[in-house]
């Protein structure tokens, strides 16, 4: 079955779920904000702006796993966790962290490889592993709505989320993981050209929109329905109410002669 995503259709889904979650979503992007501007500072002694520094870096690449958790909340529709009381959840255990190092580090070198040859070729791969980190934190969460419904191992290493990456934008799906990417790097452009302000903005909307499209891949790649059907009571209840009235039209039958 050939893949379809609709970037008009998700980007209107994720601008709607940001006007109803408004101030989360401007608050977590103030923080990369602040996190990033901090980190830019140079009117400081030299150890201290080393210290801060590190400090500061480690706390970007902290909160930049947390909101690749909450775009991927987002994406599967779990509202109730768009909260910063749930920000302490969806912090990275070290050892999710250094898997994410690894992820980065590992589709960087291949990336650097690609620019190398005659630079097309690292364009080519960068978008054939624009999922992977979503995809690595994603499989690491024992809770991801995929890993139930298809039954598979809850766990990716770095090599199996670049390698799923990889699978899943294969065919069709690479040049429309061209043009996510095209339109996630378009809002950033827009954010930084409307005062910076705007980035407040963009950067969430780009975010959830990178996630619905991982999550429309991970739902087309395991060959599952885009939707959940959903059994009404009704339907359950009729067939039994039908099987228990056929004993007692029987046990009527069976009395009618002896009257």
């Amino acid at each position: 079955m050939e893949f379809t995503f609709s970037i008009r259709g998700a980007i209107k889904e994720a601008w709607a779920l940001f006007k109803k979650h408004v101030w989360f979503f401007v608050g977590i992007a103030a923080v990369s904000v602040v996190l990033n501007f901090i980190g830019g500072s140079k009117h400081l002694p030299v150890l201290i702006s080393i210290i801060v520094s590190i400090v500061v870096s480690v706390a970007s690449f902290l909160w930049s796993i947390i909101m690749m958790k909450f775009s991927l909340a987002a994406a599967d529709g779990k509202e109730e966790k768009l909260s910063f009381k749930h920000v302490k959840e969806m912090l990275p255990s070290w050892k999710q962290a250094v898997g994410f190092i690894g992820v980065g580090l590992l589709g960087g070198l291949l990336v650097l490889a690609g620019l190398v040859l005659l630079i097309i070729p690292g364009l080519w791969v960068a978008f054939r592993l624009s999922v992977a980190n979503l995809a690595y934190l994603d499989k690491e969460d024992p809770a991801g709505d995929v890993v139930h419904r298809t039954g598979r191992i809850s766990s990716y290493g770095v090599r199996k989320a670049l390698r799923a990456s990889w699978d899943m934008t294969k065919g069709g799906a690479f040049w429309t993981a061209v043009l996510v990417c095209i339109s996630a790097g378009a809002l950033y452009l827009v954010g930084f050209i409307l005062l910076g302000v705007g980035i407040l903005v963009t950067y969430p909307i780009a975010m959830i929109l990178m996630a619905k499209f991982y999550r429309a891949l991970t739902v087309h790649h395991a060959g599952l329905a885009p939707a959940t059907v959903v059994v009404q009571p009704a339907e359950i209840v009729a067939p039994v109410e039908a099987t228990e009235a056929k004993p007692e039209e029987h046990h009527h039958e069976s009395e009618t002669p002896n009257q």
